[in-house]
């Protein structure tokens, strides 16, 4: 079974990422501004988790619709932000062509699949169900500086915060990260450990820009962070805003 379907679809997920809840209130409004979108504009986002930024993007006025492969995450998403959502594969969207303003992809969120191929689907999706110059927001991490961080911490087990223990490691080809998870509960009725596994791609920075320019998506500005930071190569997220082409890609600007 891959990763992302078992380890996203077990209730002791919500408490790994219970930060998120409060770092949403921050990161939402952030990525609601990277965006760029006016208001009344149809954006996707993608994977939507529990919906933690969907009220950031409502505030700033988008007609928001989440999308998330997890059930767990789809049902809480339902009762806590009510408002559209699906069930998707983010590698085949059931979505029309074009039928999109923006499409937001947080949190490192792309890199989930095994092969080249598959990460790559997902952008082509992507630019598939975007407007032409229809924006996606796409929010890494910054791999120099996790490398060094991890370099720093070592390859063992540590607690945090008492809640659970991890133990995160570059994998043995230095291209995707292993992040280690062991927490105690009651699941089912029954006391015992949960042990989890993500194994996520972590591409470098000519990487990302090679794949959304084969996806057909025009790389606008990429930015350092939630709060619209210059992009540089020790920032700790990098966040890349891209326009769906609506022609050849030659000659097209980019900053940085």
């Amino acid at each position: 079974m891959d990763w992302f379907r078992r380890d996203f679809d077990h209730p002791a997920y919500f408490e790994i990422y219970r930060d998120k809840e409060a770092e949403a209130r921050i990161e939402g409004p952030g990525l609601a501004r990277l965006l760029g979108l006016p208001r009344g504009s149809r954006v996707l986002d993608l994977p939507c988790g529990w919906g933690r930024l969907r009220p950031a993007l409502e505030a700033a006025g988008h007609q928001v619709v989440g999308g998330d492969l997890s059930m767990l995450n789809l049902r809480r998403h339902r009762q806590e932000f009510p408002g559209p959502c699906v069930r998707l594969d983010l590698r085949r969207l059931p979505f029309r062509d074009r039928c999109a303003d923006g499409i937001l992809c947080a949190y490192t969120s792309w890199g989930y699949f095994p092969s080249a191929g598959e990460n790559l689907s997902q952008l082509q999706e992507f630019a598939r169900v975007l407007a032409p110059g229809g924006v996606l927001v796409l929010d890494l991490a910054g791999r120099d500086r996790l490398w060094r961080d991890l370099r720093r911490a070592g390859p063992g087990w540590r607690d945090v915060g008492g809640r659970y223990r991890e133990r995160v490691r570059p994998s043995a080809d230095g291209r995707r990260v292993l992040a280690d998870r062991i927490i105690q509960g009651t699941w089912d009725g029954v006391r015992r450990a949960v042990r989890f596994r993500h194994d996520i791609w972590v591409p470098s920075d000519p990487e990302v820009r090679s794949a959304l320019e084969t996806a057909g998506l025009c790389l606008d500005q990429a930015f350092g962070g939630v709060d619209g930071a210059p992009w540089s190569a020790d920032a700790e997220r990098w966040i890349y805003r891209s326009r769906k082409a609506p022609g050849p890609l030659a000659g097209a600007r980019v900053d940085r």
